[in-house]
């Protein structure tokens, strides 16, 4: 069995890049199980996974590193259900320092400690082109502070999205992390394609990419990023939407996404996974635009409830931003004629970043 750890920023494009290697692998024969990872209770990529058909248990409530234990649980709940020859775990985006919290602890306290454990920290290529060229990320001092860290512990630096730069700035920007960053391993990746999926999956079998060093990290720092990014995940029922469902979901998608950016608010990641029957869709926004979301938005069936699961990590007060999703949920529904029973809402800034173990020095 291997664990494959994934790192990085939100909105990165991780759970893209699981799936595509999670179908890959099991084409050739491979079980593969999967953890996520996120600080509330009801999370969109589970419920993604899920609807692929792919094993996925959860760690919630917190990071892996503050969560250590139930993370070990699952690696176990998923060897005795589907005995998986791989396990990919992708952690909260806004983490850092994982390797001296979890792979490190792994590698000490399991009875199976010597299993291969790879580390790939993903980066929106987009992001990078910023941060390299000395420009401000959208987001404040300390939650950028995150991003430049995760990006510091990476022996393996995947630049995702490549295929949303035209081509001479893609190029530019590799040879710009390869200058940048000499003693890492970088790859540029579409984690649309399956070549780009199979050349990633190649990397982790021919190179060390977990690092040696435990990454020097201010945790006073880091603690005021996390707390920077509200948390907010809800489930939500609506019924009566009739053939205006999939012009229902939009107009209430697009209201969210106008009214967070209309603020000023920066957004980690808005996830929103919708289902009504058999028809689904994951729309996913980040700090920078999406264009073209629209498309993955089904024909719903006439007379089924439309259930809606949104995540979203934005920089901002956590009751603000309840507030903001509460009135423009009630309002789109009203305007509509849709009726709307709210399942479950908890919305809130994260606490202190305190692991379970930290584990200083080199392997």
């Amino acid at each position: 069995m291997k664990i494959h750890l994934l790192g990085g920023f939100l909105g990165a494009g991780k759970t893209t890049a699981i799936i595509g290697a999670a179908k890959l692998l099991m084409s050739r024969g491979n079980t593969v199980g999967i953890i996520t990872n996120d600080q509330g209770k009801y999370l969109v990529d589970t419920a993604f996974f899920r609807l692929a058909d792919l094993p996925t248990v959860e760690v919630t409530g917190g990071c892996f590193c503050c969560n250590y234990g139930e993370f070990d649980e699952q690696i176990d709940a998923l060897i005795e259900t589907v005995q998986p020859d791989v396990i990919f775990a992708e952690s909260v985006g806004s983490c850092a320092d994982l390797v001296a919290t979890v792979i490190r602890p792994l590698h000490e306290f399991r009875a199976d400690s010597e299993v291969p454990t790879t580390y790939s920290v993903i980066v929106d290529g987009r992001l990078l082109q910023l941060f390299l060229a000395g420009e401000d990320l959208p987001f404040s001092d300390n939650v950028s502070y995150i991003f430049e860290k995760q990006i510091e512990e990476s022996a393996l630096l995947v630049i995702n999205k490549i295929d949303l730069l035209p081509a001479g700035v893609a190029a530019r920007l590799i040879t710009a992390a390869q200058q940048a960053y000499p003693g890492k391993g970088i790859l540029a990746q579409n984690s649309l394609h399956e070549d780009s999926i199979a050349a990633w999956l190649d990397m982790l079998e021919t190179m060390d990419s977990v690092p040696a060093h435990t990454l020097e990290l201010d945790y006073d720092r880091y603690g005021a990023g996390e707390g920077d990014l509200a948390w907010l995940d809800e489930r939500l029922h609506f019924s009566g939407a009739a053939e205006q469902g999939r012009e229902f979901v939009i107009s209430l998608v697009s209201d969210l996404e106008r009214r967070i950016r209309g603020q000023k608010f920066p957004i980690g990641h808005l996830k929103i996974e919708v289902t009504a029957g058999t028809a689904n869709a994951k729309i996913s926004f980040t700090a920078l635009e999406t264009p073209g979301w629209e498309q993955a938005v089904p024909i719903f069936p006439p007379g089924k409830t439309i259930t809606m699961l949104i995540n979203g990590r934005v920089q901002c007060p956590a009751d603000t931003l309840q507030r903001l999703v509460e009135t423009t949920v009630s309002e789109t529904a009203g305007a509509y004629g849709v009726f709307l029973v709210e399942e479950a809402l908890d919305a809130f800034n994260p606490g202190f970043p305190n692991p379970t173990h930290r584990m200083a020095g080199s392997r």
